[in-house]
């Protein structure tokens, strides 16, 4: 359990273990923390401070918790470049980069399909058997 104090608010909260933990660096709070320190604690993005209390659109008053996001994605990289993020805009940083995949996803099978279509390339569709 994690207490903190901060403009007259008091919160307490569970910190849950990071998810997919064995996808990062061993090193990663080592890694994470030197990211935080030299933004200076501050979203690259936005702006926000570690701790800060913002208030959500609904009027909620929230505490800012700073990520270190992979600038590359990639977490298998034993020297990653970071940045350091908020939480809003580490999920958007990550969304933007998941419709980007989409999008080239989605090209490259049109490409296929006409490569199909022009007889540059021969496909074998392939019916699923039935389970007994």
């Amino acid at each position: 359990m994690v207490l903190f104090y901060h403009a007259g608010i008091k919160a307490e909260m569970e910190i849950p273990a990071m998810m997919y933990r064995s996808l990062y660096p061993d090193r990663w709070e080592h890694l994470a923390a030197a990211c935080k320190e030299a933004a200076n604690w501050t979203c690259e993005h936005c702006g926000a401070r570690q701790h800060e209390v913002r208030t959500s659109k609904k009027g909620n008053p929230y505490f800012i918790y700073l990520h270190a996001a992979h600038k590359n994605h990639d977490k298998d990289n034993p020297t990653p470049e970071l940045l350091c993020l908020c939480a809003s805009c580490h999920a958007r940083y990550d969304y933007e980069h998941r419709e980007r995949q989409a999008i080239v996803r989605l090209e490259c099978l049109k490409h296929l399909r006409l490569l199909i279509a022009e007889g540059y390339v021969t496909a074998t569709v392939f019916e699923e058997q039935e389970q007994l």
